[in-house]
């Protein structure tokens, strides 16, 4: 399956995930029991057979948390300290900046109350994991990079950074849960106070919209999450499977390519092969040209054909345009490998350098070119055999050289 098919599937399961968790929320929420403040205090077992109970009122607390960026009065705050960088990148389309956030340290603080719908108080407490919905009362960027910084009365330490990224500055922002009003409380009863749950994601919820507006809202982003989520899964899986179904020209190239270009991308700088079957031998011209916007930065293509560790063909450009070899194929397997002509040039692109990669089968001027050249291989070693054959044969023509005939003997003396 296609990579964007499995995004798609993989983006819906995760809306389904948050659709499926406020639906839990919102069933516990409904599956707790709704008691008055004064009743819950006097009676513990007006809970569940889990402890869990909720209950609505106006927040009564006699030392509310100040909350020390901005100094306003509050029953929890969340302070988060971010390190504001930019960094630039050299790309295919030319040396961009990129600019994010990075967390430094993330504060949380919540506090001790009651709650009273006019029937007696209850004690909550809020010190630990809390799920609320929070107001931004305050947010300062510094143009600093790193040391003991303060934000009103709020101290912190942020650690010098190196690397690539250059800091441009840090920036405090602190969100609080006000400590007036009427709020909405779910958690579990102990000892006569609501606290947060029992398990790892355990919490107490603290709500200002009231029961039936979080209830409301923890639907509607159930429905939400289940519909958008299942659309894009479902959807996705046709997605995959057509964009899949697609031929893959970089894997299947044979003769001229018909099916459109090789699209493909050098990630590195050992550069990419490719595997091309000729059934039908000729004079192709094999291409590559870049698809980078930027001059200097693009891929310089280099493009080398070899069979079986020979090399066929080789040709690169520093202006980065394009490179090709156009020559006679035999029939059989090449490799194609497509690189740049810098041997670390596309080791410092983010992302890498795109290409096209195109085979034809060569026509005209170039055909004729390149049936000369093989006519002219031809005609080498047809030269080179008649002038053997010559020698060959005035060699095989020569009388053989005769010896010397053998000079007589002297006969021998006869004794008297």
């Amino acid at each position: 399956m296609h990579p964007l098919g499995i995004v798609l599937i993989v983006l819906g399961i995760v809306g389904v995930v948050v659709g499926f968790l406020q639906w839990k929320k919102m069933k516990k929420i409904l599956a707790a029991p709704f008691k008055k403040t004064g009743e819950i205090a006097a009676n513990p077992q007006v809970a569940d057979a889990q402890g869990n109970i909720s209950c609505e009122g106006a927040v009564q607390v006699q030392q509310p948390l100040v909350a020390p960026c901005s100094g306003k009065p509050c029953l929890y705050y969340e302070i988060k300290v971010e390190r504001m960088w930019e960094k630039t990148e050299n790309t295919e389309d030319g040396v961009k900046t990129k600019k994010g956030t990075s967390t430094v340290s993330t504060t949380e603080v919540g506090s001790q109350f009651y709650v009273n719908d006019g029937s007696g108080p209850v004690g909550v407490d809020g010190r630990e994991k809390v799920d609320t919905e929070l107001t931004k009362s305050f947010e300062q960027a510094q143009n600093v990079s790193y040391g003991d910084l303060v934000f009103g009365s709020y101290q912190c330490h942020v650690p010098y950074s190196g690397g690539d990224e250059r800091t441009t500055g840090v920036r405090a922002i602190e969100k609080i849960l006000p400590s007036d009003g009427n709020v909405f409380v779910m958690g579990k009863l102990a000892g006569g106070v609501i606290t947060k749950q029992d398990g790892m994601l355990g919490k107490v919820i603290i709500s200002t919209k009231g029961r039936d507006a979080l209830v409301g809202s923890t639907k509607r982003n159930a429905m939400l999450g289940f519909i958008i989520g299942g659309v894009v899964a479902v959807g996705g899986v046709p997605v995959g499977l057509m964009v899949e179904s697609a031929p893959d020209v970089c894997a299947n190239m044979e003769n001229a390519l018909k099916d459109g270009v090789c699209v493909g991308r050098v990630n590195d700088n050992s550069g990419k092969t490719f595997t091309w079957k000729v059934t039908k031998e000729g004079a192709y011209k094999v291409s590559v040209t870049s698809t980078g916007k930027d001059a200097f930065l693009k891929l310089w293509p280099k493009l080398t054909v070899t069979m079986d560790g020979k090399e066929i063909g080789e040709d690169g450009s520093e202006s980065g345009e394009s490179a090709k070899v156009l020559a006679w194929f035999e029939k059989g397997t090449y490799t194609l490998k497509v690189g740049d002509v810098s041997a670390s040039h596309v080791g410092k692109l983010k992302g890498g350098a795109g290409f096209n990669l195109d085979i034809k089968q060569a026509t005209g001027a170039e055909a004729d070119s390149v049936a000369k050249m093989k006519k002219g291989d031809g005609d080498e070693e047809k030269k080179a055999d008649e002038e053997k054959k010559p020698a060959d044969e005035e060699k095989s023509a020569a009388p053989e050289e005769k010896k010397p005939a053998p000079k007589p003997t002297a006969a021998p003396k006869k004794k008297k």
